[in-house]
């Protein structure tokens, strides 16, 4: 796999689930946040944008302002991995930024089989693929934007088209940019939005 760092977006409101912390809500034993960020465990980096806690080794970063949707979350957490990688430095005295990012929103239970499928994709479609990432598709084709690979750089070129990316949709942050559909069944892409879909987890 390609060298690629995470960006998982935790800093909703929640408020279709009646104002909860969805990372905090607990979905067959374990919190979402936890099974998520197990999902991403061979990124190189790791930020969550929202309140937190975080782990220990996870970076924690906030879109200002808070709840300005998940197009400025992952602007704010394409920034905070920039900030600690550092400069790319060819001598390599400190390692260059990833070249690809995972996104993923905090409420997807079956996170890991779907960044295998992405990370599959990836892999098979080699490192100079013409793409500018990879992301995972409904059975009807729509786009889970949530749910990607994306190269870093191509991530930079949509955000400085979109400018200020407050209350924007990640389509108008992702939707100029070539990316490869991974097909999934729904059980993988499905998240949890309501008490309804909450219940479909509750023993």
């Amino acid at each position: 796999m390609i060298r690629h760092d995470a960006i998982v977006l935790a800093g909703g409101r929640g408020s279709r689930l009646g104002g909860v912390d969805k990372g905090a809500v607990p979905v067959a034993g374990r919190a979402l946040l936890d099974r998520v960020l197990d999902a991403v465990s061979g990124a190189e980096q790791v930020v969550v944008v929202g309140d937190g806690p975080v782990p220990a080794g996870v970076l924690l970063t906030r879109e200002e302002p808070a709840y300005g949707g998940p197009a400025a979350g992952v602007v704010a957490g394409v920034r905070a991995l920039r900030a600690a990688s550092g400069p790319e430095d060819p001598s390599g005295g400190m390692p260059a930024p990833a070249p690809v990012v995972l996104v993923l929103a905090c409420d997807l239970p079956f996170a890991a089989a779907g960044v295998a499928l992405l990370r599959a994709a990836a892999e098979g479609d080699g490192e100079l693929a013409d793409v500018d990432g990879w992301s995972l598709a409904e059975p009807e084709g729509r786009l889970q934007w949530l749910f990607g690979l994306y190269r870093v750089s191509a991530l930079d070129r949509a955000a400085a088209v979109l400018g200020d990316p407050t209350d924007r949709s990640m389509g108008a942050l992702l939707g100029g940019l070539r990316l490869r559909a991974v097909p999934a069944p729904a059980s993988i892409t499905t998240d949890i939005d309501t008490p309804e879909d909450l219940d479909r987890w509750t023993p």
